[in-house]
């Protein structure tokens, strides 16, 4: 088994073996573009090849991310991505392995290497037996909400909860307006961020957003969805809601390979009753369909840590598709020990 880095030149066929080797869910963070965004957020990244025979049989995008002391951990979001025919027990640990001994000598400065394979099933056991842990806590969420779109429109929808039709009723009735933004002006930003902080107070307080630097960084380094966006490199749109010409809610929502990945929402709390938020979900699904792809991910569910969303994002009645959640290997197991004392006393 070889292992190589991707250059620029082969950004197309990097995203074709992601787009043609990922189940429907998370496929966007081992994309050409998550890569350039990530280092737009001046995080430096490497995207390798596994390759038998002159053949790639996986490939992962490493993202580095700062320690203290000069320190770094390597992380590789839902990946790595492994080509069905060797998705079995020996050839999986084949690949972590190889992947273990190239982060070694290629990036000595990394504690540990933490890994999120989008597998559904996986023995702790026999991954413990190779010194891989799996730690009692996740990054991505481990079970998604997927609608399939490949019925017709009148299906998927008659498939929601009656209230959630309902809703999409309501919204129409209350005014609601729906716009695909062909650009982001000044004021849409702004008026996110202003959604972002009321649904931060909603939330008692709970805050899942990200800074707004990073959704500057975000808008420039993916670009938006136009009409004729090819799926094999991704994109990204974005959905404003309007009751009575007033915005009222947004999300951005990616486009790639065979799915859109609802990804950020927000809204303000006054125009919640006009149901506007059903309404942006199902606008974003009938746009995916439309545009000829099979799958729409509503994004984590988890009654533990998120209830209401997770009992909203349900009632639309699609599939939930798990992984296995991540993977930590150990490289500098002294200072892989003080990361998780630290993180323990930081809780």
């Amino acid at each position: 088994m070889e292992i190589i880095e991707a250059g620029l030149k082969q950004k197309n066929a990097w995203n074709q073996f992601v787009g043609t080797h990922y189940p429907p869910v998370g496929a966007f963070m081992q994309t050409w573009e998550w890569g350039t965004f990530q280092e737009q957020l001046g995080r430096k990244i490497n995207r390798c090849f596994l390759m038998e025979n002159g053949t790639p049989m996986a490939s992962f995008m490493l993202v580095h991310h700062a320690l203290p002391l000069g320190f770094s951990y390597g992380y590789i979001p839902r990946g790595p991505v492994i080509a069905g025919t060797h998705q079995t027990q020996d050839k999986i640990l084949d690949i972590f392995h190889a992947a273990r001994s190239w982060i070694l000598r290629a990036a000595p400065h990394l504690v540990f290497l933490r890994i999120e394979p989008p597998l559904g099933s996986m023995s702790e056991k026999m991954l413990h037996q190779h010194g891989f842990l799996m730690p009692p806590y996740y990054i991505q969420p481990r079970h998604n909400a997927v609608i399939t779109l490949e019925k017709p429109e009148q299906k998927i929808l008659e498939s929601f909860h009656p209230s959630t039709r309902s809703n999409i009723r309501r919204a129409e009735k209350r005014g609601v307006r729906i716009e695909v933004k062909s650009t982001i002006l000044p004021s849409d930003y702004e008026h996110f961020f202003a959604m972002m902080r009321d649904t931060i107070t909603r939330n008692s307080g709970y805050n899942a957003y990200p800074t707004p630097a990073y959704f500057y960084s975000f808008t420039k380094a993916i670009p938006m969805l136009t009409h004729t966006s090819n799926f094999q490199n991704m994109s990204y749109a974005a959905f404003y809601g309007y009751q009575d010409n007033q915005p009222a809610a947004a999300h951005f929502v990616l486009f790639f390979g065979d799915t859109a990945t609802y990804l950020f929402g927000a809204s303000y709390t006054d125009r919640l009753s006009s149901k506007v938020t059903t309404a942006l979900h199902w606008t974003a699904m009938r746009k995916a369909k439309e545009r000829g792809l099979r799958f729409y991910d509503l994004g984590g569910v988890d009654t533990q840590r998120w209830p209401t969303l997770t009992q909203f994002k349900r009632q639309f009645r699609g599939d939930e598709l798990s992984y296995i959640g991540i993977v930590d290997v150990p490289l500098k197991p002294t200072f892989y020990r003080i990361y998780n004392l630290l993180r323990r006393l930081k809780k």
